[in-house]
């Protein structure tokens, strides 16, 4: 099937769950509930995941990539995003 995530979510149900009470910030809150959407099956591909989280596939795309790549801290911490000016 076309667009299923491939994904290895190491946490488990019960870890995401907590960690997405922890959260402060509704950023940290959707990308935690997009990990645990797809740990309990709920969602399969990054199309169906998007519309549940309201968000376009190429950012999906993109935590899911920063969490295979960086791990969970990366998809909460709190980077601050300014502009760079000469």
């Amino acid at each position: 099937m076309a667009g299923v995530t491939k994904v290895k979510i190491e946490e488990s149900a019960e870890e995401l769950r907590e960690l997405l009470k922890k959260q402060k910030t509704a950023l940290g809150k959707e990308r935690i509930q997009a990990l645990y959407l797809l740990k309990i099956g709920q969602v399969r591909t990054i199309q169906d995941l998007a519309v549940v989280l309201g968000r376009g596939s190429a950012t999906v795309q993109r935590w899911l990539k920063a969490y295979t790549e960086l791990g969970i801290a990366s998809l909460v911490s709190r980077k601050k995003q300014g502009c760079f000016i000469p």
